[in-house]
């Protein structure tokens, strides 16, 4: 499973925190351990959602909107890989009664997970995370 999601948070996370300044694509990474070109292929697809930005010639990365108004399902869509949330093993035997009907039983039912997932993020902005993280709170978890 893809880590995409919560690394982009991580990012968006010290972007919140040191705003207005630009921070490096080397500082995040020294953050989340791991290597400045996976933080700027990730950082390029938080861009391209108008997530952050950054201007040429300038070093460094910054919020494109105040984190009151980006919301988790906008970073999960943004992060979110090709493939489903939940991905379905591939393979199965189509001799066997189960084998045969996985796949669309577990489809539907992913797909309703989901939506429920993003309905839940839909619900918690970044400023939220940051308060969060900032008074080292527990986010809600409930969902309706």
């Amino acid at each position: 499973m893809s880590t995409h999601f919560s690394v982009s948070v991580h990012c968006l996370l010290l972007l919140s925190f040191s705003a207005p300044e630009r921070i490096t694509s080397a500082l995040i990474a020294g953050s989340v351990n791991t290597n400045p070109v996976v933080v700027r292929r990730i950082l390029g697809g938080l861009k391209k959602a108008g997530l952050v930005d950054s201007s040429p010639g300038t070093r460094g990365f910054y919020l494109a909107k105040p984190s009151s108004e980006i919301t988790l399902a906008m970073i999960y869509q943004a992060a979110k890989d090709e493939g489903p949330l939940f991905p379905i093993h591939g393979n199965c035997n189509p001799n066997c009664d189960v084998g045969l009907r996985i796949d669309s039983l577990l489809t539907n039912l992913y797909q309703v997970a989901e939506a429920k997932v993003e309905q839940f993020f839909a619900s918690i902005t970044l400023e939220d995370m940051e308060r969060s993280c900032s008074q080292m709170e527990v986010l809600p978890t409930h969902v309706e």
